[in-house]
């Protein structure tokens, strides 16, 4: 460890640059999943209460109504199912909007039907089960359209499916660059002590001997930047919340889970790591040769 943390003295400037790169690497990938885990929060959330509103036919016969509850009672992923009158609709609409009652002066006839609202089970919530769902539901007799969100929760879906993907994508090219970033610092680290390492193997110093310094300062290197990447991610996060007005709770927005931001952690030990044994296995093989 010493010998690990004199070479980080001498060579300040190099891991200085690593650091910062490998932060860099970690800050992206961290912010991406950062919205992603609160995207499928929203998302879970949404599933605990999915609604479909099934509106009946105007002047539907009894019968038909009847069937079509009980049809609807009986399909799957179906957890509840309430008859609402249009009268009762119009009740609950008038009291939801009493400060503008001016609206519904003058309202002859009701013009709200009468529907079913369908409450979904969490396991059924997917947006391809909703949908074939309320594909099967419009083709009951009784009923003349089924209302459950489809736009907002295919633009939700495709936007998460999006911001995974491109997650993925500049997490992998971040990685590569780190990788390269920490590979040529420790070549470096290694020419300018060629001629102490060649005096090393000639004495007797074992291959652990030379490596286990470097590679701690890989992992050190790692480390600081998984540090620096979550305290800056932290520190733009807690800024977003103050920015709300509200604090996260008003959006209810969290940040990273504990088993996220260990695997952030651990990923910036791994680029360290990982940097520094390329380096190492390459500057061996050129040795021995």
């Amino acid at each position: 460890m010493k010998r690990t943390l004199k070479d980080f003295t001498s060579h300040a400037f190099l891991h200085g640059i690593t650091v910062v790169t490998i932060a860099l690497t970690i800050l992206i990938a961290g912010a991406l999943l950062l919205v992603v885990e609160n995207g499928e929060a929203v998302i879970s959330s949404w599933k605990n209460g999915v609604r479909v509103m099934v509106y009946l036919k105007d002047g539907a016969a009894s019968a038909d109504v009847e069937e079509a509850g009980h049809a609807l009672e009986t399909m799957g992923g179906v957890a509840r199912v309430s008859f609402i009158s249009r009268d009762e609709a119009l009740t609950d609409l008038m009291e939801s909007m009493e400060g503008q009652s001016s609206l519904f002066e003058g309202l002859g006839e009701n013009p709200l039907p009468d529907a079913y609202e369908v409450e979904v089970t969490p396991e059924a919530a997917e947006w391809e089960q909703v949908q074939a769902m309320a594909a099967a539901m419009v083709r009951l007799p009784a009923v003349d359209d089924v209302e459950y969100g489809r736009s907002w929760l295919a633009r939700v879906s495709h936007l998460l499916g999006m911001v995974e993907l491109a997650g993925v994508a500049l997490a992998g090219l971040f990685f590569i660059v780190a990788l390269f970033i920490v590979y040529n610092t420790v070549r470096l680290a290694l020419y300018s002590r060629r001629d102490e390492i060649e005096i090393m193997q000639l004495v007797g110093a074992t291959g652990a001997f030379i490596k286990i310094p470097l590679y701690l300062a890989g992992v050190l290197e790692g480390a600081m930047g998984s540090l620096l990447a979550l305290l800056a991610l932290f520190g733009a996060y807690a800024l977003f919340a103050s920015g709300t007005g509200g604090g996260p709770e008003a959006f209810d927005l969290s940040f990273l889970s504990p088993v996220s931001m260990g695997g952030v952690f651990l990923y910036g030990i791994f680029v360290g790591w990982f940097g520094c044994f390329l380096s190492l296995r390459e500057f061996m093989k050129e040795a021995s040769s």
